[in-house]
């Protein structure tokens, strides 16, 4: 069965059109209209918000459990994550009203477990024979002897995973074409290895960061930076009951959200974060365009899939 990640991270891109250069004039003229073309159909192209972006994943899984269905396999749709969720696993964040209501995120995890293992299509598979088991997985996921890969950007290397399945037919008729889609996305979500070492080191959040360390200082939480207090956080709460774990998360969450919101530390590192982004990007220019636009054909599928 697939495993779903319950928290969503979103990424930010924006479309650059390049005319083409050094070709004689009869090509040029060609480049021109072409240039002009893409960027009239490309007017509309823009990213999706995040509860498009829900809609999409919902209707992904409704396709499947048709799809399943369709090939004699009960399956129940998987819950999608929520605005909520999707905030979750942050390096800071100065929502103060989101870590009263959530702390880190433990509800959410809390859930992911839950899910796994009570989950009604978790529950079918698990009591299935090896062999039905095995049949369920191919009718679902593909043939694993029969895989699509994609590059990871900066040549960190390629993923991989099988084509076929249920799962890639949902994303064909939402996407147009499952495996472009994934070479796509594992191309515009991956970038943030190229650019995270950067912009946490970024000299411009060197004194945000000190001013976020003095007010936790001066809160009686000592921490030079959000990173050193969400290992800490981790070695405290670990083996905690889940109610104390929860108390001691939401009183040390909205701390962290007050100070980061006091001292723009939360609102500087969105920005660098966002100018890092458009940077890494545009070496890939192609897959952000392509990115953008199947999702936006997934939105509008997705439309006729749920009403």
């Amino acid at each position: 069965m697939r495993k779903k990640t319950l928290v969503a991270a979103a990424v930010t891109a924006a479309v650059c059109c390049v005319a083409g250069c050094g070709a004689q004039p009869e090509q040029q003229s060609a480049s021109d209209a072409e240039t002009r073309q893409r960027t009239v159909s490309d007017a509309g192209i823009r990213d999706l918000t995040v509860q498009e972006e829900i809609e999409v994943e919902r209707a992904e899984e409704r396709l499947v459990k048709e799809c399943m269905e369709a090939k004699g396999h009960p399956y129940q749709e998987l819950p999608v994550p929520g605005v909520d969720e999707r905030k979750a696993g942050r390096y800071v964040t100065d929502d103060v009203g989101w870590a009263e209501k959530y702390g880190y995120g433990r509800d959410f995890d809390e859930l992911g477990e839950k899910i796994r293992r009570t989950h009604p299509t978790t529950v079918h598979q698990n009591k299935l024979r090896p062999e039905e088991r095995a049949a369920f997985s191919r009718a679902l996921d593909g043939d694993y002897q029969d895989r699509m890969s994609a590059e990871l950007p900066g040549g960190l290397g390629t993923v991989d995973a099988p084509r076929g399945g249920c799962a890639n037919e949902a994303r064909s008729k939402l996407y147009g074409d499952s495996e472009a889609w994934f070479v796509a996305r594992k191309t515009v979500e991956g970038i943030l290895p190229l650019y995270g070492r950067d912009l946490v080191e970024d000299p411009r959040l060197t004194k945000p960061r000190a001013e976020w360390a003095k007010c936790m200082k001066e809160a009686g939480r000592p921490f030079d930076d959000p990173g050193q207090l969400r290992q800490n956080r981790a070695a405290v709460t670990e083996g905690m009951p889940s109610a104390e774990a929860h108390r001691f998360d939401r009183t040390l969450a909205v701390l962290d959200a007050t100070c980061a919101e006091k001292t723009s530390l939360a609102e500087i590192m969105r920005a660098l974060e966002t100018s890092y982004q458009e940077k890494a990007l545009k070496r890939y220019e192609d897959e952000r365009y392509d990115y953008r636009k199947m999702r936006l054909r997934a939105l509008s599928q997705a439309e006729d899939v749920l009403s």
